[in-house]
Parts: structure tokens; sequence; C-alpha cells
């Protein structure tokens, strides 16, 4: 069976899905408000919105991490996609599947000095 014929199924866990609520709680309560959120905070959002519909259709549309770069806590993982965001923020995701479908999880949605973090980057 193709890619294109299997079932294509996102899920945003854990670190990803408390990011992803509360910048959508945070854009909602302001236009609740009356006020105009952030310009960035929207333009996040309609960012990381695009990256999981990408997902939805291609979940190779990320950048593959080398394995060798991965932190020791992900070494469990099949696989390691990153995918850049506005403000340079980072999705990362890995993708499974089997013979009905592929399933895509996003498990971190993170800043830059996160990002960082993550992967043991220090500035120079």
């Amino acid at each position: 069976m193709d890619l294109k014929d299997k079932q294509k199924i996102v899920k945003v866990i854990g670190a990803a899905e408390t990011a992803l609520a509360q910048l959508e709680t945070q854009i909602h309560t302001l236009e609740a408000q009356g006020k105009t959120p952030a310009k960035a905070d929207k333009q996040l959002l309609k960012s990381i919105t695009h990256a999981l519909d990408l997902l939805k259709t291609n979940p190779f549309a990320g950048h593959p991490v080398q394995h060798h770069l991965w932190p020791k806590e992900f070494k469990q993982l099949p696989n390691l996609f990153r995918m850049e965001l506005s403000q340079f923020w980072r999705l990362l995701y890995y993708v499974a599947g089997d013979e009905l479908s592929v399933i895509v999880v996003v498990f971190e949605i993170c800043d830059h000095p996160r990002y960082d973090s993550i992967f043991g980057y220090k500035k120079q």
C-alpha cells in the first residue's frame, strides 16, 4: 500500500498540547475581552495550524534530525523530525504506523531557547 493511500492521523500530545492550548486560550481570552491579541501570537498560531495541516497530507514534510543529535530521552523514538515555525519556534514529532495508517505524533512545540536546551546547544 502506498503512503498516499494510507489514512494519516496527527496527534498533538504532552508539552505540544499544553503549548498549543495556552496560545489558543491567550488569544481567545483577549478577543473575548474586546482586546487585540499580539500580532506575533496570532502569526504563531497560524503557523502551527498550517504545520499540522501539512502533516495531515505529508507526514514527512519536516526535516529529519540526525540520530547522533538526538537527546538521550528521545533514543526510544522510531524517528525524529523538526519543523520550523514562525518566530524561530520549532515543532518536534515522530512518525509511526502500520499497513493501514500513518500516525504523526507531535510532542513538542517550543521557542528557540527551549529547542536549544532540548538539544544541548549553548550560546557561544
